[in-house]
């Protein structure tokens, strides 16, 4: 389990950097820390869930770690600006608060 909260710790703390960092973003990057946080979680939900439930986690992270989907939400010109502003106000009010 600290595992798994270092990993979306550090995921947390690389979505804001890309975010706040003109030219930082990379996209593998991103895509690499969202499936090693998958296959941690799918470790500590393997005894408690079903293959069906385990079907459903991947679907959102095959969702959310799509390279192309992660270029469309970083990209400075695009549509999803405000809400990866949103997102990361959220997000760093958790780092703040120690929430994650």
């Amino acid at each position: 389990m600290e595992k798994f909260k270092k990993k979306v710790h550090q995921l947390a703390m690389t979505v804001v950097s890309f975010h706040q960092v003109e030219y930082t973003f990379d996209r593998n990057v991103l895509s690499r820390l969202l499936n090693e946080c998958r296959e941690l979680l799918h470790e500590i939900i393997q005894r408690h869930l079903t293959a069906k439930s385990h079907g459903r986690v991947n679907n959102v992270f095959d969702h959310f770690s799509d390279c192309d989907f992660l270029a469309a939400l970083y990209n400075p010109f695009g549509k999803f600006k405000p809400h990866l502003q949103k997102l990361c106000d959220g997000i760093n009010k958790m780092l703040d608060e120690e929430n994650i």
